[in-house]
């Protein structure tokens, strides 16, 4: 195969094949920058001249765009040893057989499906691209158990497909050779492109929970001073080994009841913080409820000092500054 059947084998999964372009492609040349291109000779110009590393194309075009189509599921699994968990629900849940693509850093899942436009469409006080935007990133997280890059937040626009073919830069810049850093298909879809009417209904339950935290979120008062919590931002940079978990309180409170980010948000956030096995997606999700249930701030860096001098000890001393 090459990166033109690669890029053909990708254009098979859109809809409307006189309607391919104009959409979008990236490459190591364009700093990962979205071009815009109107046809495949110009999409393969681009990535030839950054030697095929990094060739991406968008999962939607401007057609999709403009009308709010999400008529393809994208999911990014770093974690490698969830490919079988994930294709199982695929196909209990939807009756799919979707496309995989091995990235080199974990596997990219593409499933084309049915679906007309959500511009007049409306739940609650989400509409439109929102609504798209929800359904998307909720998707890629039901049809995987949560297994998903919890990072990647795809929507409409910023949905981008690696080409077969095409070389993974990270991975030859850790010493991987030219064929070892390629990516390449490790099964191909059954052409088919399915109904999701059965998971509507989990989707809109879904949806009405993030209007009802939302609606909670909104009565929370938020007049703490900024400058008490500003070393949980710093601590959220730096990588400690111990009292993580006696920091969850802080980090959840601070994120949801000052911040004001949803639940879903926070616990990424966190769960990208953590970086460890021995915290699961559900335990940091358990805490993020109860801080926008007991609407609580988190202590300041002095309480701690007073209260708890192990815990303390443990914080870096720059941030204690």
């Amino acid at each position: 195969m090459t990166v033109a059947e690669g890029l053909n084998f990708i254009l098979s999964h859109f809809e409307w094949s006189n309607r391919h372009f104009p959409r979008t492609i990236s490459t190591s040349a364009t700093q990962n920058r979205q071009i815009e291109v109107h046809t495949k000779e110009e999409a393969l110009g681009y990535f030839s001249q950054a030697e095929f590393k990094d060739c991406r194309i968008s999962a939607f075009g401007k057609l999709e765009q403009e009308k709010i189509i999400p008529n393809l599921i994208f999911v990014d699994l770093d974690n490698r040893d969830a490919i079988n968990e994930s294709l199982i629900l695929f196909h209990k849940t939807i009756k799919a057989r979707p496309t995989v693509i091995d990235t080199g850093n974990g596997y990219a899942i593409i499933q084309p499906i049915k679906m007309s436009s959500w511009k007049e469409v409306t739940q609650g006080n989400k509409k439109g691209e929102e609504l798209s935007k929800l359904f998307l990133q909720w998707a890629e997280r039901y049809l995987t158990n949560n297994k998903c890059d919890s990072g990647n937040h795809p929507s409409l626009k910023n949905t981008m497909i690696r080409v077969p073919v095409s070389y993974n830069s990270k991975l030859l810049e850790k010493g991987k050779l030219l064929e070892e850093s390629q990516v390449f298909v490790r099964y191909g879809w059954d052409d088919k492109r399915v109904a999701i009417e059965n998971i509507r209904p989990a989707f809109i339950r879904h949806v009405n929970k993030i209007i009802k935290e939302e609606s909670k979120l909104a009565k929370i008062d938020r007049k703490g001073n900024p400058k008490n919590y500003q070393w949980i931002d710093e601590l959220l940079q730096c990588n400690i080994e111990d009292g993580r978990s006696r920091l969850l309180f802080d980090v959840s409170r601070y994120l949801i009841n000052l911040q004001g980010h949803s639940i879903e948000e926070a616990a990424d956030k966190i769960n990208s913080w953590l970086n460890s096995r021995y915290y699961s997606k559900s335990m940091i999700k358990s805490e993020c409820k109860r801080a926008l249930k007991d609407g609580k701030y988190p202590r300041r860096i002095g309480t701690i000092k007073n209260t708890d001098q192990e815990l303390y000890e443990i914080i870096p001393k720059e941030i204690k500054q």
